[in-house]
Parts: structure tokens; sequence; C-alpha cells
């Protein structure tokens, strides 16, 4: 007559049990990581654009200065020309402090934009 060892069967069920208990939690870790990348593909792309965002504003506010100084030379009069020339001077600083942080922007997230379009491929 042969004795089962009772420990040995729970041993086994519980061990049986602790791999499907994983390859759950694996199915779940799986379907969360799939979320996540979809989620970090709209990140970067938003991020993406911001930064884009952020270049055209400045050459925007850069030719708003522009047309006030045009405006201002185009009066003639010299307190015209004058608050153009304001205008248009500081215009062009923001415009170039904003271009300046395009420009940090773009090379900070670089590697990111890369890796965006090499998942996109």
């Amino acid at each position: 007559m042969a004795f089962i060892d009772s420990d040995a069967v729970i041993n086994v069920e519980k061990k049986n049990g602790d791999e499907k208990n994983v390859d759950e939690k694996l199915i779940k870790w799986n379907d969360i990581f799939e979320k996540l990348l979809i989620d970090a593909k709209k990140l970067v792309k938003d991020l993406s654009e911001g930064i884009n965002y952020i270049a055209v504003s400045a050459l925007i506010i850069i030719m708003i200065g522009g047309a006030a100084l045009v405006v201002g030379l185009d009066r003639g009069e010299g307190k015209y020309v004058a608050v153009g020339f304001m205008i248009f001077c500081i215009c062009s600083f923001n415009g170039a402090l904003t271009l300046r942080k395009w420009h940090k922007l773009k090379n900070r997230y670089s590697r990111l934009q890369s890796l965006q379009k090499e998942m996109e491929h």
C-alpha cells in the first residue's frame, strides 16, 4: 500500500495555483504596458506639437513687431516712428527669447522625438 504525502499534494496544487496567478498578472501587466505605450505615443506627439507651436509663436511675435515698425515709418512722424521702433524692439526681444526656448526644448527632447519616429515605422 502506497502512502500519499498530503503536504506534497498541497505544495503541487499551490505551485499550479501560483503559476496561474503569475500568468494572470503577466497578462494584466501586458495590457497595462500596451495602454501606456499608446499614451506615451500621444504624449510625445503633443509635446512635439507644443514645441513647434513655440517656434511659430516666436515668428508671429517678430512679424507683429516688424509690422508696427513699418506702420510707424509709413506715418513719417517722429513719435510714430519711435513708438513703432519700440514695439519692434520689444517684440523682437520677446521673439528671440521664445526662439531660444524653442531651440533648448527641441534639443532636450530630440531623442524622445526620434524614438517616436522609430515606433511609427
